[in-house]
């Protein structure tokens, strides 16, 4: 797929200077919701389990709760500039984009609904992710703190193969690390997700990059967890089943 074209299902939308990536079944009900957020008003959201970047869920009608995702900018830059981004190839278009290919290719994901662009000068935008919200799924950090010590080596493993199937659909993650997995309890048991794939790299996964994933994940861990009260050894071997291919 085309980083230019937007997956099936999908229509661009242009309002003035924003353009909305919508799917086409929700583009009503979704509309009024980025329209909002255009305009810095949108109504009080319901907060997520657990946290998830600024993201707040809402109801807009037809049964269906969605997470509406604000870009916000971290580290030194993001001490001076929360929210406005620069170039012409908006993150949010992209990462869209990214996400449903993938989630059609069986990586365990969230499902995208909507991308936002507000060009707030020529190259330089803001910009917001809208998803189908995970009922009661927290980040799989605070689900290993919930649970006993043998159910997060389980979670773990579910991770470790969630990741290899992310890796063997042809993508790295830049940015793996424990708060970037979302665990869903169900009648059946978990369900592991891999959230966040902004900057995600669309390419042959090497042996290498399998290391340098799970490398990540224990500079995660040693940031996370330092006295190691929470994740065992078993958990760490779980994980390094990350650099197995499948």
């Amino acid at each position: 797929m085309a980083l230019g074209d937007l997956p099936r299902d999908f229509e661009l939308v242009r309002e003035g200077r924003s353009r909305f990536a919508v799917r086409r079944d929700l583009r009503e009900a979704l509309l009024p919701l980025l329209r909002r957020w255009v305009a810095g008003a949108l109504p009080a959201a319901r907060d997520l389990v657990g946290g998830r970047g600024g993201a707040g869920a809402f109801d807009i009608g037809l049964d269906l709760s969605v997470v509406l995702r604000p870009y916000r900018r971290g580290g030194l830059i993001g001490r001076f500039n929360h929210h406005l981004y620069l170039g012409f190839r908006p993150r949010p278009l992209r990462e869209l984009r990214v996400t449903e290919a993938l989630r059609a290719a069986g990586v365990p994901t969230i499902e995208p609904l909507a991308a936002a662009v507000h060009w707030v000068l020529p190259g330089c935008y803001r910009g917001a992710l809208v998803s189908l919200e995970v009922p009661l799924a927290v980040n799989l950090w605070r689900y290993l703190c919930e649970v006993e010590p043998a159910e997060r080596e389980r979670a773990c493993s579910t991770a470790a193969m969630a990741t290899r199937r992310l890796h063997d659909a042809g993508a790295v993650h830049p940015d793996l690390n424990l708060q970037n997995y979302l665990v869903r309890r169900g009648t059946s048991g978990r369900e592991v997700m891999i959230i966040d794939f902004d900057q995600v790299r669309l390419a042959s996964v090497s042996a290498r990059d399998r290391q340098a994933a799970f490398a990540r994940l224990c500079r995660s861990i040693r940031r996370l967890d330092p006295q190691s009260a929470v994740l065992t050894l078993g958990c760490v071997e779980a994980l390094r089943t990350i650099e197995l291919e499948e």
